[in-house]
């Protein structure tokens, strides 16, 4: 093999457009002081007001607290808690237990979720990590790590405190997070939830806070909050046609929460699409094999999912970077380079590049490594 022709399979470029959707529709006007529009699969923003804006959370920071709580608590969620004096006297959206009352680890965060319970907050955050103050601080490592770096938290319950804000970007993260653990996007996603107490007169019966779910199709959460200082805030999510978006609205006013994340959510549903130009398993291309008589096909090790408006022809590039020469014998999933994949002038990911199982027609000599020759599961 020349090494000119060797060079050329060091960057093969594809080229395709893709068919445009519908006309362009205008950006939603938000009432909301803050706002992130977010695509859950890919995380991309698809559209932002003052996203970076420090803001209270209100109980928006529950979607924390679940989280954590949940990471830290999976196998305990059948734990009895007892309820402190401290967590009693919380104040504010309550289930009012009767002091010393007892409640499971999982009854609890139903509690946080649905009806925004702060007395229950502050029960989770005792139990799992033995104080409030310690809690907090496993809230800001985990925001940390989640790349929510412009957050602070001091309360599991998001009750007001100077201290403790927030960005519309990272609740849009904290929230992404949160939606992939399955018990909490079951609970964000529930209407109601029966609670077994001693009392008959206790509130047993939870009702979703979220109107979304009764109001807007597809919608799977996630929450509320409010305080005077924080305004109506919303983290609500929906999914339609295969596709979840995410919205977060903070410091919006009255009726306008809803309205407002109605309209981000249309806007991620019916200005976006979402393009797939390669998926896992694809074949690339074939490619000679040095010391070999035939040629190895090569296909993704993983695919790329990426968001575009739904009237951008969206031009896809590819690039494969082989790393070295390919010489026989190549081992079936060997990995060999790498594609790099554009949509426009931006780079939308980076896929492995490994070797395909042999084909029936490449000729095998079992344990042989002569040259024209290949081993089992290798190229020839």
């Amino acid at each position: 093999m020349s090494s000119k022709f060797f060079r050329l399979l060091f960057l093969i470029s594809l080229f395709f457009l893709l068919p445009a959707g519908g006309a362009q529709a205008g950006e939603p006007q938000i009432v909301g002081e803050a706002a992130v529009l977010m695509d859950l699969d890919t995380g991309r923003f698809l559209y932002e007001k003052n996203a970076d804006r420090a803001m209270f959370p209100a109980s928006t920071t529950k979607i924390l607290t679940a989280l954590v709580a949940v990471q830290n608590g999976r196998d305990r969620l059948d734990e009895r808690v007892v309820m402190s004096e401290g967590a009693i006297s919380a104040g504010g959206s309550a289930i009012w237990p009767t002091p010393d009352e007892e409640f499971s680890l999982w009854e609890l965060l139903w509690s946080v979720i649905l009806v925004s319970a702060n007395d229950a907050a502050t029960a989770v955050a005792e139990h799992v990590h033995g104080s409030v103050e310690e809690f907090a601080a496993a809230m800001n490592a985990q925001a940390w790590r989640l790349g929510a770096h412009n957050s602070h938290f001091v309360n599991p319950h998001g009750l007001h405190d100077e201290r403790q804000y927030t960005t519309a970007r990272d609740l849009a993260l904290i929230a992404r997070a949160a939606l992939a653990q399955p018990l909490i996007r079951e609970m964000a996603a529930t209407k109601t939830y029966q609670l077994t107490r001693a009392d008959p007169d206790a509130l047993s019966f939870l009702v979703n806070h979220n109107k979304l779910l009764w109001r807007y199709e597809g919608a799977i959460g996630l929450k509320t909050g409010y305080t005077v200082p924080s305004g109506q805030c919303l983290v609500s999510a929906a999914e339609r046609n295969g596709r979840t978006v995410l919205a977060v609205v903070l410091k919006s006013e009255g009726t306008n929460i809803w309205t407002d994340s109605a309209a981000l959510l249309d806007y991620g549903h019916n200005r976006f699409r979402s393009l797939v130009p390669v998926r896992e398993g694809d074949e690339i291309c074939s490619v000679p094999v040095v010391f070999g008589s035939g040629k190895a096909v090569l296909r993704a090790g993983s695919g790329v999912t990426h968001v575009v408006p739904v009237d951008d022809p969206a031009p896809v590039r590819w690039q494969l970077r082989l790393e070295r020469e390919l010489i026989a014998p190549l081992g079936a999933g060997e990995r060999v380079g790498t594609l790099v994949v554009h949509c426009g002038d931006e780079e939308i990911g980076q896929v492995p590049v490994l070797v395909a199982p042999p084909s029936p027609a490449c000729r095998v000599r079992p344990g042989g490594t002569e040259r024209g020759w290949c081993s089992e599961g290798s190229f020839c």
